[in-house]
């Protein structure tokens, strides 16, 4: 009886961070999409470098998505979870 030391076929594929589409709800890789956080004034803005802090909403680059992304007003997070 002959047995591989071989493991599972994706055992040696990178993990590929995945987010999903505000707009559209799809999944992507992240580097496909854009990510928008708040400045300091209150408004979105391109976070470039994806890794300003806080919260991130992520868009795809279909445009349709970036239409409707265009007038997106982001709801307040409630804190301290489900029964604060």
């Amino acid at each position: 009886m002959t047995t591989s030391s071989a493991g599972p076929a994706d055992a040696a594929a990178p993990h590929v961070p995945v987010r999903m589409c505000v707009i559209c709800r799809e999944r992507f890789a992240k580097a496909a999409l854009t990510r928008y956080v708040k400045d300091e004034h209150g408004n979105l803005s391109i976070d470039a470098s994806m890794t300003s802090p806080g919260r991130g909403w992520y868009v795809c680059d279909k445009p349709e998505c970036a239409r409707r992304f265009a007038s997106y007003r982001p709801a307040a997070r409630r804190k301290g979870g489900k029964n604060a």
